[in-house]
């Protein structure tokens, strides 16, 4: 599976395996939206550890679930990202508005 969903004190962690593009980017939204519509989830962590690419569907996707958490008070907080994905990130100008952490405990802590 592409995508695995924990759940941590009401936080969603979305772990990527593989590029975040094409059917990773719509699942991401689509499991998102679930987690959004049934369990009230307002706050998630997108883990990025074993992806190395993100297109503009998975651009895209973050952006939308941005948004999401937004109007929800809740956040979004990106972990794992290799180098790669922090230059697509800083190529696109679209670093400064995701908070970025190291690991999984630090981004739970700054929940």
């Amino acid at each position: 599976m592409p995508l695995r969903c924990d759940e941590y004190n009401r936080v969603c962690v979305m772990g990527i395996d593989g590029d975040l593009s094409g059917d990773n980017a719509a699942a991401l939204r689509k499991n998102a939206e679930e987690r959004i519509d049934t369990k009230q989830v307002a706050d998630f962590v997108v883990d990025l550890e074993h992806c190395s690419f993100i297109d503009s569907e998975g651009l895209e996707a973050l952006l939308w679930l941005k948004r999401r958490c937004e109007d929800l008070f809740g956040q979004i907080k990106l972990i794992g990202l290799d180098d790669n994905c922090r230059k697509i990130l800083e190529i696109t100008r679209l670093e400064p508005r995701f908070e970025c952490q190291r690991d999984l405990a630090a981004a739970l802590k700054m929940m």
